[in-house]
């Protein structure tokens, strides 16, 4: 693997160790901050609103500035705000320090995704971007686990210092070893009007929203899922279940990316939620046979894939605009989350847990339908962009 590419990761890793690692100690970090439990976990909901806000707004402001030198600054005030996490006195001070690291967890996915892509070998930009996302999904994986044991050995506070001490030496490497790209300046307004109005590129925003928000709605509530419809309470068989689940969301980014490369980022926004329609419907179909393990493995995996299927897609349809589509599309993955965990809980509330796949499987549907619709017309707007370029070839060559 490219050193480079690796370092990219690396620096995922942590922001998705930032953004997750909440998620295992609520209770010792509510008790300290002397808030309830439900009020700690709006820490991890308002982090992802203030990721997708700040996004487009922060790559916007920042569009000038040379990338490495950027993802460098970045990941040093990332740093800053994690000390200032871990010497947060109360709630307010730590939600503040939360929402400066999503604005800064952002700015890193996004410099991270664009630079991997220019360093990518010809024909593997997908593959590159993969490696982006595995940094992500390996967070999940390791860094949520490793912050629980930090949690018990030494308290929260210092999760977060080790985040900033992991920070320092990888900005260091970071600016030796990453090249200068004076010449790929962020896109202006222009470039997220584009993505906006351009009918294919917001339908394949669509797809990230539609996939995940259909994930979601199911794997927000997987544990009560599990408790309902299996009896399955044993706390080392649901840590067992979620282990190999989260192994198998190591393999997705990467396999996303190879199959925007194999078959071309078009078609495999279409083969992805296709599969994952059809995963996602084998789960409760399955969910008393011995298909039901590896039906979960396989839907986590497939979740992890769209992203780098679509950040190609949009890099490939439009390159002009392609920065400001992976920035739009990284704020869009947060909405897809957030409306999953809002309809899940909607789910559940007027009817039963037990539906939570079968109206996650509705979004997936409609996620679907929108990448034969971003297919449809990207291949159409191609084929337009020909046509009106031959007659330019044909006048040069003197052919009528």
């Amino acid at each position: 693997m490219d050193l480079r590419l690796l370092l990219l990761s690396l620096t995922t890793f942590a922001a998705g160790v930032a953004e997750s690692v909440l998620i295992g100690i609520l209770p010792p970090l509510a008790s300290d901050l002397r808030v309830s439990v439900s009020l700690a976990g709006q820490l991890t909901a308002l982090f992802s609103v203030a990721f997708a806000v700040a996004v487009p707004l922060v790559t916007w402001l920042t569009r000038r500035w040379e990338r490495r030198r950027l993802l460098v600054a970045a990941l040093l005030v990332f740093a800053l705000f994690n000390v200032f996490a871990a010497l947060s006195p109360n709630y307010s001070s730590l939600l503040l320090a939360r929402i400066g690291m999503a604005a800064c967890c952002g700015l890193l996915i996004v410099i991270s995704t664009l630079l991997a892509s220019e360093l990518a070998r010809p024909g593997q930009q997908g593959r590159a971007i993969g490696i982006i996302f595995m940094g992500i999904s390996a967070s999940l994986v390791f860094g949520v686990p490793m912050g629980v044991q930090i949690s018990s050995w030494f308290g929260w506070r210092w999760i977060f210092f080790g985040i900033a001490v992991y920070s320092l030496p990888l900005s260091l490497l970071l600016w030796r070893y990453l090249p200068d790209s004076r010449s790929s300046t962020l896109p202006g307004r222009a470039g997220y009007l584009r993505q906006l109005s351009h009918r294919p590129l917001w339908l394949a925003q669509a797809v990230s929203i539609l996939l995940l928000g259909g994930h979601f709605t199911l794997f927000t509530y997987f544990t009560p899922y599990l408790a309902t419809m299996l009896g399955m309470t044993d706390v080392s068989a649901v840590s067992g279940l979620l282990l190999l689940i989260g192994l198998a969301a190591l393999a997705g980014g990467y396999l996303g990316g190879w199959l925007a490369d194999r078959v071309g980022p078009r078609l495999a926004l279409a083969i992805v939620p296709a599969a994952f329609c059809l995963v996602l419907a084998s789960i409760p179909l399955s969910l008393h046979s011995v298909f039901f393990i590896p039906s979960v493995m396989l839907w986590s995996t497939i979740s992890w894939m769209i992203s780098p299927v679509v950040q190609s897609f949009l890099l490939h349809s439009d390159p002009a605009s392609g920065s400001a589509g992976v920035a739009l599309n990284t704020s869009a993955m947060h909405l897809g989350v957030g409306l999953g965990a809002a309809i899940g809980g909607l789910v559940i509330a007027l009817a039963d847990v037990g539906w939570t796949p079968w109206i996650g499987l509705g979004l997936t549907v409609l996620a679907l339908l929108c990448a034969i619709g971003a297919a449809i017309y990207s291949k159409s707007a191609v084929q337009g962009s020909t046509n009106v370029l031959m007659p330019v070839c044909d006048s040069r060559t003197g052919s009528p």
